[in-house]
């Protein structure tokens, strides 16, 4: 028992450690895959401002993370007002949905919890068509989760599941929703979510990662 107390902590260490990497690789692969909508307004005024002081802030974030974690908690509040500033102050274009990704992204890697709750619903609320939605949805879930609101992570990660557009996401959440039935000690519930990955991705790393749950929970 002990040992596999110690298996699903290793689990969820992975799973902290890795998944803001994660959301920010499906963000890009996203992004390559629709490069006419980000451009599509690029002669406007507001459109190339906020997309270069995007550039510049992601720039400056990631040069501080050589600084140490002092640093590089002052350049992401430093970008999370000149997000919230360019969010507020300029009208909107083709980049005010990813201004809104990069701002709840920030917020969450600070823990700024509810602040990230807010932006990623906005996100939702006013882009439900743009083809990030998914991939916000699952970083509400997981900001959820991080509030131990696991029946609402739940709720957003099956969303997810149920959306046609995003078969691209759904051995990943169908892992998230087992985490959250073990965190919430539905035991078959969380083993039914890793069967399901095993049995249609069985090939997959995903399906691996359930696999090792399964060997603790059966």
């Amino acid at each position: 028992m002990e040992n596999a107390r110690e298996r699903f902590n290793n689990f969820i260490k992975f799973f902290e450690v890795n998944w803001l990497w994660i959301v920010i690789g499906l963000g890009v692969a996203v992004a390559a895959g629709v490069p006419s909508y980000l451009y599509q307004q690029k002669g406007a005024n507001d459109l190339g401002e906020v997309w270069s002081r995007i550039y510049r802030m992601n720039y400056e974030v990631a040069t501080s993370r050589q600084e140490g974690p002092e640093k590089k908690r002052e350049a992401i509040e430093g970008a999370i007002k000149e997000y919230i500033f360019l969010k507020d102050n300029l009208s909107a274009t083709g980049a005010t949905p990813w201004l809104l990704s990069e701002l709840g992204n920030a917020q969450y890697s600070i823990k700024q919890y509810d602040d990230a709750i807010v932006t990623y619903r906005e996100f939702i609320n006013s882009y439900g068509s743009h083809p990030l939605v998914p991939v916000i949805r699952q970083s509400l879930g997981y900001v959820l989760e991080e509030k131990k609101q696991l029946n609402q992570a739940i709720e957003q990660f099956k969303q997810i599941a149920r959306n046609p557009e995003a078969t691209y996401l759904r051995a990943q959440v169908g892992l998230d929703t087992g985490r959250c039935y073990e965190k919430l000690g539905q035991t078959q519930s969380a083993v039914s979510a890793y069967k399901d990955i095993v049995a249609t991705y069985p090939e997959s790393g995903y399906a691996k990662m359930a696999r090792y749950r399964l060997e603790d929970l059966e």
